[in-house]
Protein backbone atom coordinates (compact mmCIF):
# COMPACT_ATOMS: atom_id res chain seq x y z
CA UNK A 1 0.00 0.00 0.00
CA UNK A 2 1.54 3.74 -0.79
CA UNK A 3 2.05 5.54 1.48
CA UNK A 4 0.00 8.07 -0.59
CA UNK A 5 -3.20 6.81 -0.31
CA UNK A 6 -3.16 7.03 3.56
CA UNK A 7 -4.71 9.77 5.74
CA UNK A 8 -2.31 12.07 6.50
CA UNK A 9 -2.44 11.42 10.44
CA UNK A 10 -2.27 7.50 10.12
CA UNK A 11 1.50 8.00 8.23
CA UNK A 12 3.03 7.39 11.82
CA UNK A 13 1.86 4.23 11.66
CA UNK A 14 2.76 3.57 8.55
CA UNK A 15 6.32 5.11 9.01
CA UNK A 16 9.78 3.03 7.62
CA UNK A 17 10.88 1.73 10.83
CA UNK A 18 14.62 2.45 11.91
CA UNK A 19 16.81 1.48 14.63
CA UNK A 20 16.26 4.41 16.52
CA UNK A 21 12.52 3.41 16.44
CA UNK A 22 13.60 -0.03 17.95
CA UNK A 23 15.92 1.70 20.79
CA UNK A 24 12.90 4.01 21.50
CA UNK A 25 10.45 0.79 22.08
CA UNK A 26 12.85 -0.82 24.27
CA UNK A 27 13.63 2.36 26.28
CA UNK A 28 9.60 2.99 26.24
CA UNK A 29 8.92 -0.95 26.94
CA UNK A 30 11.08 -1.10 30.06
CA UNK A 31 8.67 2.19 31.61
CA UNK A 32 5.55 0.15 31.57
CA UNK A 33 3.52 -1.07 34.44
CA UNK A 34 2.42 -4.36 35.32
CA UNK A 35 -1.54 -4.54 34.37
CA UNK A 36 -1.89 -5.13 37.82
CA UNK A 37 -0.46 -1.27 38.71
CA UNK A 38 -3.04 0.08 36.55
CA UNK A 39 -5.55 1.69 37.66
CA UNK A 40 -9.53 0.83 35.95
CA UNK A 41 -10.17 1.55 32.48
CA UNK A 42 -13.89 3.43 33.02
CA UNK A 43 -17.07 1.87 31.02
CA UNK A 44 -17.58 5.34 30.23
CA UNK A 45 -14.62 5.78 28.31
CA UNK A 46 -14.41 2.74 26.48
CA UNK A 47 -17.92 3.41 25.21
CA UNK A 48 -16.70 6.66 23.85
CA UNK A 49 -14.21 5.67 22.55
CA UNK A 50 -16.03 3.17 20.40
CA UNK A 51 -17.79 6.10 18.89
CA UNK A 52 -14.86 7.77 17.99
CA UNK A 53 -13.59 4.45 15.99
CA UNK A 54 -16.82 3.90 14.40
CA UNK A 55 -17.83 7.16 13.37
CA UNK A 56 -13.97 7.04 11.36
CA UNK A 57 -14.27 3.75 10.27
CA UNK A 58 -11.31 2.73 12.06
CA UNK A 59 -13.19 -0.48 14.09
CA UNK A 60 -12.11 -2.98 11.60
CA UNK A 61 -8.21 -2.46 11.89
CA UNK A 62 -7.79 -0.80 15.15
CA UNK A 63 -8.65 -1.12 18.67
CA UNK A 64 -7.15 0.04 22.34
CA UNK A 65 -5.14 -2.01 24.51
CA UNK A 66 -4.53 -1.56 28.41
CA UNK A 67 -0.85 0.22 28.38
CA UNK A 68 1.05 -2.59 30.19
CA UNK A 69 4.33 -4.65 30.38
CA UNK A 70 5.55 -7.30 32.64
CA UNK A 71 9.10 -7.50 32.57
CA UNK A 72 12.60 -5.60 31.68
CA UNK A 73 14.01 -6.87 28.27
CA UNK A 74 17.85 -6.47 27.46
CA UNK A 75 18.44 -2.84 25.76
CA UNK A 76 19.46 -4.09 22.17
CA UNK A 77 15.58 -5.97 21.93
CA UNK A 78 12.32 -5.49 21.68
CA UNK A 79 9.27 -7.24 22.24
CA UNK A 80 7.64 -8.73 18.53
CA UNK A 81 4.46 -10.94 18.25
CA UNK A 82 3.90 -13.67 15.73
CA UNK A 83 0.82 -15.29 15.03
CA UNK A 84 0.78 -19.09 14.71
CA UNK A 85 -2.26 -22.00 13.88
CA UNK A 86 -4.43 -19.53 12.11
CA UNK A 87 -3.77 -16.87 14.68
CA UNK A 88 -5.29 -19.11 18.03
CA UNK A 89 -1.64 -18.73 18.94
CA UNK A 90 0.28 -15.51 19.11
CA UNK A 91 4.35 -15.54 20.61
CA UNK A 92 5.56 -12.60 21.85
CA UNK A 93 9.05 -12.59 22.19
CA UNK A 94 12.28 -10.23 23.21
CA UNK A 95 13.98 -10.07 20.17
CA UNK A 96 17.37 -8.56 19.57
CA UNK A 97 17.22 -5.59 17.30
CA UNK A 98 20.40 -6.81 15.08
CA UNK A 99 18.00 -9.66 14.08
CA UNK A 100 15.06 -7.74 12.69
CA UNK A 101 13.80 -7.00 9.39
CA UNK A 102 12.00 -3.72 9.48
CA UNK A 103 10.54 -4.07 5.81
CA UNK A 104 8.66 -7.92 7.31
CA UNK A 105 7.33 -5.67 11.07
CA UNK A 106 4.75 -2.92 11.75
CA UNK A 107 3.98 -1.43 15.04
CA UNK A 108 1.26 -3.63 16.96
CA UNK A 109 0.37 -1.43 20.23
CA UNK A 110 1.39 2.28 20.56
CA UNK A 111 1.35 4.61 23.46
CA UNK A 112 1.74 8.67 23.05
CA UNK A 113 4.41 9.75 23.77
CA UNK A 114 6.58 13.38 23.63
CA UNK A 115 7.29 13.58 19.95
CA UNK A 116 3.93 11.28 18.91
CA UNK A 117 2.63 7.79 18.88
CA UNK A 118 5.87 5.39 19.37
CA UNK A 119 5.35 0.95 19.23
CA UNK A 120 5.79 -0.49 22.44
CA UNK A 121 5.23 -3.91 20.28
CA UNK A 122 5.65 -4.93 16.95
CA UNK A 123 3.81 -7.48 15.00
CA UNK A 124 5.03 -9.45 11.84
CA UNK A 125 4.11 -9.48 8.82
CA UNK A 126 2.42 -6.22 6.82
CA UNK A 127 0.72 -3.10 8.02
CA UNK A 128 -3.50 -3.80 7.05
CA UNK A 129 -4.77 -1.69 4.98
CA UNK A 130 -5.52 1.88 6.66
CA UNK A 131 -6.68 3.27 3.82
CA UNK A 132 -10.39 3.03 4.93
CA UNK A 133 -9.97 5.14 8.30
CA UNK A 134 -11.79 8.48 7.79
CA UNK A 135 -9.47 11.63 8.03
CA UNK A 136 -9.29 13.33 11.13
CA UNK A 137 -9.56 10.20 13.29
CA UNK A 138 -6.02 9.68 14.84
CA UNK A 139 -6.57 13.93 15.97
CA UNK A 140 -9.60 12.48 18.20
CA UNK A 141 -8.37 9.50 19.69
CA UNK A 142 -5.29 11.95 20.32
CA UNK A 143 -7.62 14.77 21.79
CA UNK A 144 -9.66 12.12 23.75
CA UNK A 145 -6.54 10.26 26.02
CA UNK A 146 -4.83 13.80 26.42
CA UNK A 147 -8.52 15.48 27.63
CA UNK A 148 -9.39 12.59 29.68
CA UNK A 149 -5.37 11.57 31.14
CA UNK A 150 -5.57 8.45 29.48
CA UNK A 151 -2.64 8.58 27.54
CA UNK A 152 -0.81 6.01 30.37
CA UNK A 153 -3.67 3.62 30.64
CA UNK A 154 -4.48 3.64 26.97
CA UNK A 155 -2.76 2.74 23.52
CA UNK A 156 -3.64 1.90 19.96
CA UNK A 157 -3.60 -1.40 18.90
CA UNK A 158 -3.28 -2.36 14.82
CA UNK A 159 -5.62 -5.64 15.23
CA UNK A 160 -4.05 -7.16 11.73
CA UNK A 161 -5.77 -8.86 9.23
CA UNK A 162 -8.05 -10.84 9.35
CA UNK A 163 -8.16 -10.69 13.26
CA UNK A 164 -10.60 -12.82 14.95
CA UNK A 165 -13.22 -11.14 17.65
CA UNK A 166 -13.22 -14.03 20.17
CA UNK A 167 -11.58 -14.04 23.96
CA UNK A 168 -7.60 -14.21 23.46
CA UNK A 169 -5.70 -15.07 26.92
CA UNK A 170 -2.41 -13.75 27.90
CA UNK A 171 0.21 -15.55 29.82
CA UNK A 172 3.35 -14.78 31.03
CA UNK A 173 6.68 -16.61 29.76
CA UNK A 174 10.54 -15.69 29.85
CA UNK A 175 11.44 -12.69 28.48
CA UNK A 176 7.96 -13.49 26.54
CA UNK A 177 3.97 -13.59 26.66
CA UNK A 178 1.95 -16.13 24.99
CA UNK A 179 -1.71 -15.61 23.58
CA UNK A 180 -4.30 -18.38 23.50
CA UNK A 181 -7.77 -18.73 21.94
CA UNK A 182 -10.32 -19.66 24.36
CA UNK A 183 -11.59 -22.56 22.45
CA UNK A 184 -7.95 -23.94 22.46
CA UNK A 185 -6.85 -22.95 26.18
CA UNK A 186 -7.27 -25.25 29.44
CA UNK A 187 -7.07 -24.49 33.14
CA UNK A 188 -7.05 -20.45 32.84
CA UNK A 189 -8.49 -17.74 34.48
CA UNK A 190 -9.53 -14.61 33.59
CA UNK A 191 -7.63 -11.71 35.48
CA UNK A 192 -8.00 -8.39 33.84
CA UNK A 193 -9.25 -7.13 30.19
CA UNK A 194 -6.39 -5.77 28.57
CA UNK A 195 -8.00 -5.13 24.65
CA UNK A 196 -10.72 -4.19 23.38
CA UNK A 197 -12.27 -4.43 19.68
CA UNK A 198 -15.47 -2.52 18.42
CA UNK A 199 -17.91 -3.28 15.71
CA UNK A 200 -20.44 -0.96 14.36
CA UNK A 201 -24.36 -2.87 14.34
CA UNK A 202 -26.84 -1.20 12.18
CA UNK A 203 -24.80 1.69 12.24
CA UNK A 204 -24.20 1.84 15.88
CA UNK A 205 -21.43 1.09 17.55
CA UNK A 206 -20.91 -1.54 19.97
CA UNK A 207 -18.01 -2.37 22.60
CA UNK A 208 -17.27 -6.26 21.76
CA UNK A 209 -16.46 -9.10 23.92
CA UNK A 210 -13.34 -8.72 25.72
CA UNK A 211 -11.04 -9.95 23.38
CA UNK A 212 -7.61 -9.53 25.35
CA UNK A 213 -7.73 -11.08 28.72
CA UNK A 214 -4.54 -11.41 31.25
CA UNK A 215 -5.07 -14.57 32.90
CA UNK A 216 -3.57 -16.72 35.33
CA UNK A 217 -3.42 -20.57 35.79
CA UNK A 218 -5.93 -22.12 38.06
CA UNK A 219 -3.25 -23.23 39.98
CA UNK A 220 -2.57 -19.60 40.78
CA UNK A 221 0.20 -18.80 39.26
CA UNK A 222 0.31 -15.64 37.02
CA UNK A 223 3.60 -16.94 34.79
CA UNK A 224 4.15 -19.98 33.15
CA UNK A 225 7.24 -20.94 34.18
CA UNK A 226 8.20 -19.56 37.76
CA UNK A 227 12.00 -18.65 38.91
CA UNK A 228 14.06 -21.12 40.27
CA UNK A 229 12.93 -24.22 37.92
CA UNK A 230 14.02 -25.04 35.08
CA UNK A 231 12.96 -23.39 31.97
CA UNK A 232 12.11 -25.09 28.79
CA UNK A 233 13.63 -25.04 25.65
CA UNK A 234 11.26 -22.27 23.88
CA UNK A 235 13.03 -22.13 20.09
CA UNK A 236 10.28 -22.66 17.73
CA UNK A 237 6.52 -23.08 18.13
CA UNK A 238 6.05 -26.79 18.33
CA UNK A 239 8.51 -26.55 21.43
CA UNK A 240 6.38 -24.17 23.22
CA UNK A 241 3.01 -25.78 22.41
CA UNK A 242 4.56 -28.76 24.08
CA UNK A 243 5.72 -26.73 27.06
CA UNK A 244 2.26 -25.38 27.36
CA UNK A 245 0.54 -28.79 27.04
CA UNK A 246 3.31 -30.71 29.54
CA UNK A 247 1.40 -27.71 32.30
CA UNK A 248 -1.94 -28.62 31.52
CA UNK A 249 -2.84 -24.91 28.88
CA UNK A 250 -3.05 -26.86 25.60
Amino acid sequence: MSLVALPPALRALHKALTVHDFQKSSELYNTLLDDADQPPVADQHVTNLANIFVKYNAHEVLGIHLIHGHFKIPSNAVMLGTNFDESAIRWAKATNIDSLNAADIHGHIFVLAENGLCAYEYQDGPLPDLSSVGQGFLGKFVEYIVNNNLTSLIGLQVLGCGHKQSTMFELILDQGTVMLDASIAKNIVPTRVTGWQFESVDGNPRVCAHNETHAGMTSGNHKVYNAGKPLPKLENIEQLKDALADVGLL
